[in-house]
């Protein structure tokens, strides 16, 4: 055996210099020697970058932005003095919300209770807090989304066999859409059953329904004994609140008593009282009254606090916390258009010199220019029977049109007073007309899909005349088109943001009170939480008697800008409760955006990249798409829920979404195709028929691009004959079972019709299938004991 080692041949590497057994330094012993001294690489290195932060920098970074988070959220939970809101929903045939909240007040012999027209409202001494049950009826979904939006927690009430009507379950798909704050499930009589094996699977199931609603939980929690009473009221003041966007950015109340003051004719100075909420108010920013729109507020006063923690004997002293100045919002909700704002179109000489060769009578000192504007009584006559027949010529082509055209205005469109035919399923044995109408609605949107936006060129009317409206696009997504052009009247009245991320952000920095411009309008972060009273100019007279039966009414601050109107696209997705076809012409939705709602039509287009959109004629069904309406501004993200009226004035649910921007340059292109059939085909070259019908039409259109199903393209070469047929070039070689096919595209806007919902509508058929009287799963002895 060799003693001898391995030797190192001639192509052994060198040490590496970094090595420290070699009689190198480390890193760490060539900082320590420099003692802060750093090279010139090091200075002249960008600080944007992570190198130029080392990891125990970024660490301590991200530790102070959390131990800073966690300061202001104590301090905000220590200086607010509101209680903690919290809706109470029972869902499917669980215990009743008053019953439930009756229970918990015998845990605890400190518990002081006291109500208002809204709220039901606990003072725990125990726990040093106060706790505002909101009691909403499930049935009336504005009651509930305005219970949540301004509640903390929401709690609810499952059933235990954990089985949910179809009402619940689209209850609760709002209620997820309209944005959920933090949830706590609870579950009466859970404790009371005796079989532990039981008990546990009454307890998975619950969770697993939870689980497939994606709403995140800490786990059911039983409500029977006086412990797990006192531990849910724990669990209600001390658990994590999660406040919604709309929370986090705007002011609101939760209005518990209205009064009028300084009556006039119309109007009124209406005060509202309540504990004031959210970011810190400001006097100058408007108040939104649901139903009845913006108003401004003139000054913020401190209340007597109707439910104290702690009863002291010393009066209450009026304190007034912030005034409205000369910077407050104005009310300005849309531009008046000039009718005189615009281009003067002079008359040429040619119009001079025959209005001079006309004799008529004008009055004394007009010269012969001004009395070419002026029209005789015979003149105006004329002209008036003039427009009367033009009118009847257009309505009879429309009348023509419709019978022959689907585009332009399609005759069945999607009414609101229609039923389908799954819901005749389900009336008491009642034989009913089948809809006609309703039949051809389906059908159009059968055809619509099969072969999308084609229509069939009219017979009677020369298509140059029919789509003069229209032009053609050799490349729909890089040809250009000027968002300027041709724009509607409406347009000039609407608002409109140079630039609209910038201008989100410098309103958003300014939430919370950071604006050190505002003065006294805003309200010190000691009165966070407090009970005043808001005082809100010029309200109708009507508001208090529509408020009067109303439990839970919310006021919110508006943010800058948010009462201009202007172009608003949100993107929503059809929801699959609705199987109705919907359609965007005369059909009026009733939208939730934030905390308004509102009525308007909508155009809808497809939600894809670039800066042109295809119109969708349907309400898709499987994929999201846009719709724009007029409305007023709201800064994204905001949720949206879109409802549509039935026959019988019920509200049904169309779809969910957000916003998407404030945006009116988004141009929306609706188009038309037209086809025709190959007649004979000669390799490239090919002759169409039954595309259009006579000459004229074949050379308006010669320029536009054609194209087939399988991917050909071709041009227009010449008319043949005078019946319409013509000749084309294609790129390749057509078969006979191709089609040949022109796209146009035209522009569409919405129609303005905005107007405020009035928040009268009937519950959705859903409710009137599954209305089932709430039986008490609690047992009373369990109770008591």
């Amino acid at each position: 055996m060799s003693t001898t080692g391995h030797r190192a041949g001639v192509f052994k590497k060198p040490a590496k210099p970094h090595k420290s057994w070699k009689g190198k330094r480390t890193k760490g012993e060539i900082t320590a020697d420099n003692r802060g001294r750093e090279g010139v690489k090091e200075i002249t290195r960008s600080h944007s970058t992570h190198r130029a932060v080392s990891k125990d920098a970024r660490r301590n970074q991200l530790k102070m932005a959390r131990e800073r988070k966690m300061a202001d959220a104590m301090e905000r939970r220590r200086t607010s003095n509101a209680p903690c809101l919290v809706t109470v929903v029972s869902l499917g045939v669980g215990a009743r919300p008053s019953e439930f909240i009756k229970k918990l007040t015998t845990c605890d012999e400190t518990i002081v209770q006291t109500t208002s027209p809204s709220t039901i409202d606990f003072a725990v001494s125990r726990f040093k807090s106060r706790i505002s049950f909101l009691t909403p009826d499930k049935e009336n979904v504005d009651a509930v989304l305005d219970a949540i939006r301004a509640s903390d927690v929401l709690c609810f009430l499952w059933p235990l066999s954990a089985e949910l009507s179809e009402w619940d379950e689209q209850l609760l798909t709002i209620i997820k859409a309209a944005g959920l704050p933090t949830i706590v499930s609870v579950v009466p009589g859970l404790g009371g059953i005796a079989n532990h094996k039981k008990k546990e699977d009454v307890r998975k199931g619950i969770e697993f329904t939870i689980s497939k609603w994606s709403m995140s939980s800490a786990g059911v929690l039983p409500a029977d004994s006086v412990t797990d009473n006192l531990q849910l009221l724990r669990i209600l003041n001390e658990t994590k609140k999660k406040p919604l966007t709309l929370q986090s950015r705007h002011s609101y109340m939760l209005v518990e008593n209205l009064e009028c003051t300084d009556k006039k004719e119309e109007t009124c100075t209406l005060v509202a009282q309540g504990y004031l909420r959210g970011p810190e108010w400001n006097a100058n920013n408007l108040i939104h009254l649901p139903g009845f729109g913006d108003f401004q507020v003139s000054r913020i006063e401190t209340a007597q606090d109707p439910h104290p923690l702690k009863t002291s004997g010393k009066p209450h002293e009026t304190q007034v916390i912030a005034t409205a100045d000369d910077k407050r919002q104005s009310l300005e909700t849309e531009i008046t258009p000039d009718a005189m704002d615009g281009e003067q179109t002079w008359p040429t000489q040619e119009e001079l010199e025959e209005a001079d060769k006309e004799m008529r009578r004008v009055p004394k000192g007009t010269s012969s220019y001004q009395a070419a504007w002026i029209l005789d009584d015979e003149d105006d006559d004329e002209d008036e029977d003039s427009d009367e027949d033009m009118d009847d010529e257009e309505d009879e082509s429309a009348e023509e049109e419709d019978d022959e055209d689907g585009d332009e205005e399609m005759d069945l469109k999607s009414e609101a007073g229609e039923t389908t035919a799954s819901e005749m399923m389900f009336d008491d044995g009642i034989d009913e007309d089948i809809n006609m109408a309703e039949v051809e609605k389906y059908r159009k949107e059968r055809e619509n899909a099969q072969w999308p936006d084609e229509v069939d060129t009219p017979m009677d009317q020369p298509a140059r005349i029919r789509f003069q409206k229209y032009r053609g696009l050799k490349s729909f997504r890089t040809s250009t088109w000027d968002a300027k052009e041709n724009l509607p009247l409406d347009y000039a009245r609407i608002f409109q943001f140079a630039n609209y991320k910038n201008t989100k952000k410098n309103v958003m920095s300014k939430i919370g009170g950071n604006d050190m411009d505002a003065g006294d309008s805003v309200i010190s972060k000691k009165f966070n939480g407090a009970f005043a009273s808001v005082f809100i100019e010029n309200v109708p007279l009507a508001v208090l008697e529509a408020y009067k039966d109303t439990k839970n009414l919310v006021l919110f601050q508006l943010l800058p800008h948010e009462q201009k109107m202007s172009v608003l696209n949100m993107v929503l997705k059809k929801h699959p409760s609705c199987t109705v076809p919907i359609t965007s012409e005369e059909q009026k939705f009733i939208f939730y955006v934030g905390f308004r709602q509102f009525e308007a039509n909508a155009v809808f287009s497809s939600n894809t990249p670039g800066d042109k959109f295809k119109l969708e004629r349907f309400m898709p069904a499987e994929k999201t798409f846009v719709a724009t309406v007029y409305a007023p501004i709201i800064f994204n993200p905001a949720t949206v829920l879109c409802f549509r009226q039935d026959d019988k004035g019920r509200q049904e649910l169309v779809a969910t979404g957000s916003v998407l921007d404030t945006n009116p340059d988004r141009i929306v292109l609706k188009r038309t195709v037209l086809s025709g059939h190959p007649y004979k085909i000669n390799r490239r070259a090919v002759v169409v028929r039954y595309m259009f019908f006579n000459r004229e039409d074949i050379e308006w259109f010669k320029p536009v691009e054609l194209y087939t199903p399988s991917g050909r393209r071709g041009h227009i070469k010449e008319a043949v004959g005078t019946h319409g047929h013509m000749k084309c070039r294609f790129d390749q070689q057509l078969n006979a079972q191709d089609s040949v096919m022109l796209n146009l595209y035209k522009r569409v806007f919405p129609v303005w019709n905005y107007s405020l919902f009035n928040r009268n509508l009937n519950p959705s058929r859903f409710v009137e299938r599954s209305r089932v009287e709430s039986i008490s799963l609690v047992n009373e002895d369990a109770m008591e004991e």
